[in-house]
């Protein structure tokens, strides 16, 4: 996975990667900070990607899944004396204070010979007035931080990283070109996905596994997933005291993400002029204006 893995196509995710491209050029730790299955680690191998001219190598360690403190203590043993590694650290809270004043170290010492990406959720601040996370650390760490956003906010994103999750997926099954039906990928935009990348990726190979299909429907989702509390997208519903310019908005906006930004099939099914999207789409600020694509002639 490189940075062309990382998905960015919502404006959250778009900043997100102009940050790494900036933070790439300095030697300070990267501090990630999300929810559970924000995509840290994948954010982690995208930086790496960037860095990896400088940081040929890289080294990865999960601390919030370790069995016990030899074994943290092995891990740091083995970046005695290595250079030109990206090492990236997940869950760093989950250090003792004595691992993490070795971390500290380390941070410090290696500066310009070693790129440290340390990720944790999002209480990692309050952690350090609970005392579980040493202040020192902290305020090392703290200058250069990327917040993750929740996958319910960057929902831009979900048609491109399915369309990513399904094709690693098949390689996995050996299945080529495994498709969505067009209801199912209205339900994958609605969802509210409280455990994020990893429920979406999970979801999709749940039913590429059972259903041996070339397009997958709605038919095919896991009927426990209901009993779960599906929640559906309510911003639509109609309310007063709205202006009817943010639903028209909102209305353009999700029928794009829907036909993967494809202008001509959602105006079509809007029941509009592609020539009116194109002045929607710029009135509203909904894509890039610099996506290189012109209003098309009447």
């Amino acid at each position: 996975m490189d940075e062309s893995s990382f998905i960015a196509l919502s404006p959250l995710t778009r900043k997100i990667l102009e940050r790494m491209k900036q933070a790439a050029s300095s030697d300070l730790p990267l501090l990630l900070l999300g929810e559970s299955g924000t995509g840290k680690s994948h954010l982690g191998l995208a930086f790496y990607s960037l860095c990896k001219e400088r940081f040929p190598q890289y080294q990865s360690y999960d601390f919030s899944v370790s069995e016990s403190e030899e074994e943290v203590g092995e891990f740091f043993s083995r970046l005695d004396g290595r250079v030109g590694s990206t090492i990236f650290l997940e869950g760093v809270s989950n250090l003792g204070p004595n691992f993490q004043v070795q971390l500290l170290q380390k941070i410090r010492n290696e500066k310009g010979k070693n790129r440290y990406l340390l990720s944790d959720d999002l209480s990692f601040a309050e952690k350090v007035k609970a005392g579980q996370v040493q202040e020192s650390l902290f305020v090392e760490v703290q200058t250069l931080q990327i917040r993750l956003p929740t996958l319910r906010d960057r929902k831009e994103d979900i048609p491109a990283l399915t369309r990513l999750f399904l094709e690693l997926i098949g390689k996995r099954y050996n299945r080529k070109n495994i498709k969505i039906s067009e209801k199912l990928g209205r339900f994958l935009l609605e969802y509210d996905y409280p455990g994020n990348l990893h429920q979406l990726k999970n979801l999709l190979e749940g039913m590429v596994s059972l259903h041996n299909v070339k397009t997958l429907d709605t038919k095919h989702l896991p009927p426990e997933l209901f009993e779960t509390g599906y929640k559906q997208n309510s911003d639509l519903s109609v309310r007063t005291g709205i202006p009817l310019r943010d639903y028209e908005r909102e209305i353009i906006r999700r029928n794009l993400i829907l036909v993967n930004g494809n202008r001509e099939k959602a105006a079509r099914i809007l029941g509009i002029s592609e020539r009116t999207i194109y002045r929607k789409i710029t009135e509203f600020e909904l894509f890039d204006s610099q996506d290189g694509k012109t209003p098309p002639s009447s």
